[in-house]
């Protein structure tokens, strides 16, 4: 089961078993006042759910195909001009799966190993910074507040050692 959502389910259910415990007085006022204190929405809610990331999402995976200094990888290249038309729709969908998980929404990734799944391409620091300037501009775009960008490259940033396999 998704650790997101029993965390998520068992913080409410906390929170209304302490409410029900204050209102029958089992529960001292600064107890039920502390279980009823609400904690920081997570990145994911932040940033506005999954219909906010999958428009993040469908932008910067548009300008990823198009984009000058991701077409100079030929293995890109390729891919952008012959599997793109077919495979990009399911691919914005698993990328908006992706980033739903990294920022603690209530979703779990299930698509390759981002190794495995980047292995041809042959990426390079340079391209992987490429691809995470794209997705700062998509956040600029949707003016997406500093704090939750920087979280989310943040977030993005931990899938380096995965997906660069190339020091060319």
């Amino acid at each position: 089961m998704n650790r997101q959502v029993d965390r998520r389910t068992v913080a409410k259910g906390a929170g209304a078993l302490a409410s029900a415990a204050a209102t029958r007085g089992l529960l001292p006022a600064t107890a039920a006042a502390t279980a009823q204190t609400p904690t920081e929405p997570s990145l994911y809610d932040r940033l506005g759910g999954i219909f906010a990331i999958s428009a993040v999402v469908d932008r910067f995976s548009d300008e990823i195909i198009t984009n000058p200094k991701l077409n100079e990888n030929p293995a890109l290249k390729a891919w952008n001009e012959t599997e793109a038309a077919a495979r990009l729709p399911g691919l914005k969908f698993m990328r908006s799966l992706w980033v739903a998980s990294l920022a603690g929404g209530p979703f779990e990734y299930t698509g390759l190993p981002l190794d495995e799944a980047h292995q041809d391409f042959h990426l390079t620091d340079e391209e992987f910074a490429e691809v995470g300037a794209e997705i700062v501009r998509a956040l600029d775009y949707y003016q997406v507040p500093e704090r939750e960008k920087q979280e989310l490259v943040a977030a993005y940033m931990t899938a380096m050692p995965e997906v660069v396999s190339s020091s060319t």
